[in-house]
């Protein structure tokens, strides 16, 4: 949090930024302003004055406040009316000596040199001498950015960096940061503020330069480790992982709509405020539910009904995927950076397939949307080598999902939604229950992956039963098309933006022959999504998995019919 704050406050300006963040911070140091920064009327070197007592020693003392901006070097120090030796003089000089309050001669006198950035090592001797030749009048210190970030979040609680506006949402969302039902729209208007995008994702303000833009992905990783501080202070650390995944896939979204020539002098910034924060965010979710996953039906605790179970069950599923393929996916500098990452790939694996084995519901998904979980749980096994984990889940699956369709009871219901969910097991109308099983992604996918894993026995049980037992039940898969989804996938939910849906599917008798056809969707250019993904191109291939669990996105059948090559 303090380094966040240190760069977030190398971006301010002198004016109208840091001398308006400086009241705040003294305030809440207990100091009570005499003088406020004001454009225009000469101040005789100090921007603030403010009078209580410190909070080391206690003492009662006058706080004089000389703002500058960026480091402080040679030049800064001392090369003209503007420089900081120049603004210091003026306050012994003239400030102490006629515009003190009676009332505050008693007081000790402080003169505090305020800075975003730091104290050159250059300049460290002038400033030492020119303290040690002032020490007999008065106390003089310097207030560089990772001062100020420390005070900041030592008596601010980090939230006055903000304007008002953002600061109300903040406080709303940090209000709420403990509720486990809180969809988080207060935090989610901020960033869409900050970052300039609309509803849509469009942008709001055009030609914003490099600076602004990275003062707002600043400002927007700033909001998120603040409120995912205060979620995990609360005991949920599942909002404060979901808000430093939309804050990150939001902040890159924007990203992108910068010109492509432009964009990579983003990523460091990127890297450094989004994605090493959701990495330890992540750490810190998965040690704390680990031990869970190796208790039989460990999770249970976090709910009673069954049907509530398996959604609990399933989002830890996309959840673990989405956690151990960022390990993996990513683009290691080194050889042994490689290593470590695999190593940790595979730790959240073999939690995963204890999830598995503990939890029998892990083969009975309530919702068709599950599917998004189940397809990033099976990469996570494959990439890690747990094949046979992956075959015998699948069977599982195929089997209660076969199981539920001909009984037309408990089945994945298509719209996702949990209110049809509870309305289905009460009412037992025919009517809804043909209504939410009209459609199905999970059966291709099932189909699917049956080929990948040469199950043929498990495909050619949903291609028989599928005509047979279920027909009325229409099969489809989404497919993106390549030049399309990036402009979606990061902010919302893509498929029903962009995308072309493959309807009704009937499947051929053989695996054999669907195999054909999934080879066939890996020759087309249109659909490689993988060639145009700017995450991947960035080195961050993972990060596409996360928005697709994060968003409810469908994997891209693209995407996982590439283990058609691997498993060959």
């Amino acid at each position: 949090m303090r380094l966040i704050l240190a760069q977030y406050l190398r971006t301010l300006r002198e004016r109208d930024e840091f001398d308006r963040l400086l009241p705040d911070l003294l305030l809440s140091m207990g100091y009570v302003p005499v003088s406020k920064p004001q454009t225009g009327n000469r101040q005789y070197g100090v921007d603030m004055a403010a009078v209580g007592k410190h909070p080391e020693d206690g003492i009662r003392e006058l706080l004089c406040l000389v703002i500058k901006r960026g480091d402080l070097g040679r030049n800064e120090w001392d090369s003209g009316p503007q420089s900081s030796r120049q603004s210091l003089n003026e306050v012994f000089d003239v400030y102490l000596k006629t515009h003190v309050e009676p009332q505050h001669e008693p007081l000790r006198k402080r003169i505090v040199l305020a800075t975003t950035g730091d104290l050159k090592q250059d300049t460290q001797i002038n400033w030492d001498s020119y303290a040690k030749g002032h020490s007999g009048e008065v106390t003089l210190d310097f207030w560089g950015g990772d001062k100020i970030a420390t005070l900041i979040e030592r008596f601010m609680l980090s939230e006055h960096v903000f304007d008002a506006t953002d600061r109300s949402d903040l406080r709303k969302s940090l209000a709420l940061a403990g509720e486990l039902e809180y969809d988080q729209k207060d935090l989610h208007r901020l960033f869409k503020r900050v970052l300039g995008v609309s509803d849509q994702g469009q942008l709001t303000t055009k030609n914003v330069s490099k600076k602004d833009l990275v003062k707002a992905l600043r400002v927007v990783s700033l909001a998120a480790q603040i409120f995912s501080h205060w979620a995990e202070d609360e005991g949920n650390l599942k909002q404060a992982l979901f808000a430093v995944e939309r804050a990150m896939l939001w902040s890159w979204h924007r990203i992108n709509l910068e010109e492509e020539k432009k964009r990579k002098q983003f990523y460091q910034e990127f890297g450094e405020s989004f994605w090493r924060c959701y990495r330890e965010i992540a750490l810190r979710y998965f040690e704390k539910l680990q031990p869970h996953y190796y208790v039989k039906d460990g999770l249970s605790g976090y709910c009673r009904e069954s049907a509530v179970f398996s959604l609990v069950i399933f989002e830890q599923i996309g959840v673990l995927g989405s956690i151990g393929l960022s390990c993996i996916l990513v683009v290691p500098s080194d050889e042994e950076t490689k290593r470590i990452n695999f190593e940790n790939a595979a730790v959240v694996a073999d939690a995963l397939v204890a999830l598995l084995e503990n939890n029998p519901i892990t083969g009975s998904p309530m919702l068709d949307g599950n599917v998004v979980d189940i397809v990033l749980g099976f990469i996570l096994l494959v990439f890690t080598g747990r094949v046979k984990a992956v075959s015998d889940w699948l069977a599982e699956l195929i089997k209660r999902v076969d199981f539920t369709m001909k009984l037309k009871r408990n089945f994945p219901v298509c719209t996702d939604s949990v209110d049809d969910l509870v309305e289905l097991s009460i009412q037992k109308d025919e009517e809804i229950r043909v209504d939410l099983m009209k459609i199905s992604w999970l059966l291709p996918t099932l189909a699917g992956w049956s080929v990948v894993l040469k199950r043929d026995d498990l495909y050619e049980m949903i291609a028989r039963n599928s005509k047979t037992e279920y027909p009325e039940v229409c099969l489809q898969l989404w497919h993106p098309t390549a030049q399309e989804l990036p402009s979606h996938l990061y902010f919302e939910r893509a498929h029903y933006r962009c995308g072309e849906s493959e309807a009704p599917i009937i499947l051929p008798d053989t695996a054999q022959e669907y195999r054909v056809q999934m080879e066939a969707l890996l020759k087309s250019e249109r659909h490689n999504v993988i060639a145009t993904s700017t995450a991947g191109l960035a080195g961050m291939p993972a990060f596409d998995l996360i928005a697709n669990r994060h968003f409810r996105t469908p994997v891209a059948p693209f995407y996982w019919f590439q283990f058609l090559l691997l498993r060959d």
